[in-house]
């Protein structure tokens, strides 16, 4: 890989935009999901770093069961419907927090899934929205990651035109947007993360991926690129590793980039350092 070797710069932990550092509070919305559930996951098992992971979820008994972590704290928060949370519930979730996480998102067409207003639009435009702008409140917030899609700028293309018949990508973009505006007015570092059609486990989603458990090989390489140009496949457990790394590496500042699955042995931490800082010269 061409991305191996780099090191990352010295930050201050005051810096607004630094890292996160050890026994820092994340918050993480849409940790059920499949990279989610691996996102807090690799969080709790970071070695001596002890970060107070808060969990929103829409059924705090559903997420204490599928994540089976009884350290975390589960918060219970409705993002869409008559029943949503107020953008003061929304900054008290995130109180204290250095990190946050939105990794949430619904089917590109409609499923059961969309019950109860749970469509593109009220999740990954509106609550995104709302979500950023209540992180903007909050003083200690110095990164935001949001996963997206791969296409978000490619809607008038194959294969996107058809995965946003229902306008998933579009609603996705608006999300980007509203990240990278409250990232500006509050100080913040935003992440957005671009992964290609997600496979292997955890399988949440109604897809063929899912449907024929589609591994997407052996090993954990990624092809990294800045913007969205890329096309192909994603592993669940290498987008949840960039959610990490962009939260934790010094390097990861203000990006959004793509990643596709290869062959190749995964990144190092410095790997990571390395394409971060050669994306970050692309801005």
């Amino acid at each position: 890989m061409p991305w191996e070797g780099g090191t990352s710069p010295v930050s201050s932990t005051n810096n607004k935009k630094s890292a996160i550092q050890s026994n820092d509070k994340v918050v993480i919305f849409g940790a059920t999901g499949g990279v989610g559930q691996l996102v807090t996951k690799k969080l709790s098992a970071r070695d001596g770093k002890n970060y107070q992971l808060t969990i929103a979820a829409r059924d705090a008994a559903r997420a204490k069961e599928t994540l089976e972590n009884d350290d975390i704290d589960v918060v219970e928060l409705n993002l869409v419907g008559e029943n949503k949370a107020t953008d003061a519930e929304l900054q008290n979730a995130m109180k204290g927090a250095t990190g946050v996480v939105v990794s949430v998102g619904t089917t590109a067409f409609p499923t059961k899934r969309w019950d109860g207003g749970n469509n593109p639009k009220a999740i990954d435009m509106e609550a995104v929205t709302r979500i950023a702008n209540a992180a903007s409140n909050v003083d200690t917030v110095r990164r935001l990651v949001l996963l997206t899609s791969v296409g978000v700028n490619r809607t008038k293309q194959m294969p996107f035109l058809i995965l946003n018949l229902f306008g998933v990508l579009d609603a996705k973009r608006a999300g980007e947007d509203a990240v990278k505006n409250a990232a500006s007015e509050a100080g913040f570092s935003y992440s957005i993360v671009r992964p290609g059609r997600l496979v292997g486990g955890p399988y949440t989603n109604l897809d063929l991926a899912n449907l024929f458990k589609i591994e997407g090989g052996a090993e954990n390489g990624v092809d990294i690129a800045f913007g969205d140009e890329l096309l192909g496949d994603c592993k669940r457990d290498v987008c949840a590793e960039a959610v990490v790394q962009c939260l934790e590496n010094d390097s990861c500042v203000d990006l959004e980039f793509l990643l596709v699955s290869n062959e190749d042995a995964a990144l190092t931490d410095d790997g990571w350092s390395s394409a971060f800082t050669s994306m970050s010269g692309t801005l």
